[in-house]
């Protein structure tokens, strides 16, 4: 992982325009986003199993990128085809994070699980302490290549975009941390969720786990 912040988004799109949103996001969206200062790579996954169809992590230079004047502005001019593109979407989830913790090389893993973590009520710093020290565990599973750990960086309410309008009530943020593991081709995605649901319930949480694979890439770093 690279970068000091994320921006993390699950969600699903509806069959009837599939094609041009997958056009959408590969020829235009992506290299849009790519263009605003302190967004450092992008990259989308397709579900491997029954989680939201597709992820994109969006690596950013700090959390501030993801509030930024540049951001906001392109939040606020969508071109038509994106219009039309986001008007697809069901069921987002989105939350920029910041990174608190990663173990392992920067790596172009095939495959990522992404575990979303809700503490129970007052165990959020516990949950906190113990996920900046639980990354290099999660390495010791066969097949982790890399791992990181973020916490949201959301700082009151959200303004509302013109991209956000145009979803509408579909948009929900992420519960408060995230823990991402990048698996190589042998990792045993099942094993690990075994892992990650043990460690919840030590701690007082609920996770969310979905795996993906690799779809494709774009950095301009």
């Amino acid at each position: 992982m690279i970068g000091g912040a994320a921006l993390g988004i699950w969600m699903d799109v509806d069959a009837a325009g599939l094609d041009d949103f997958n056009a959408w996001y590969r020829a235009q969206h992506l290299p849009e986003r790519l263009a605003v200062p302190g967004f450092l790579r992008g990259r989308r996954y397709e579900s491997e199993a029954d989680g939201p169809r597709y992820f994109t992590l969006y690596e950013t230079a700090d959390a501030s990128v993801l509030s930024s004047a540049p951001y906001l502005e392109r939040l606020n001019t969508p071109t038509d085809w994106t219009r039309r593109a986001l008007s697809l979407v069901r069921r987002m989830v989105r939350t920029p994070y910041r990174q608190v913790a990663a173990a392992g090389p920067d790596a172009r893993a095939t495959r990522l699980l992404t575990v979303r973590i809700q503490p129970h009520s007052g165990r959020g710093p516990y949950v906190r302490e113990a996920l900046v020290g639980s990354t290099p565990a999660s390495l010791s599973s066969p097949g982790v290549v890399a791992a990181a750990v973020y916490e949201s960086a959301l700082a009151g309410p959200s303004v509302l975009t013109e991209e956000g309008r145009i979803v509408g009530g579909d948009v929900t943020a992420a519960p408060p941390f995230l823990a991402l593991c990048e698996l190589d081709v042998t990792a045993a995605g099942a094993a690990l969720t075994v892992h990650w649901r043990a460690w919840a319930t030590r701690l007082a949480a609920d996770v969310t786990i979905d795996s993906y694979r690799l779809l494709y890439g774009l950095a301009w770093i």
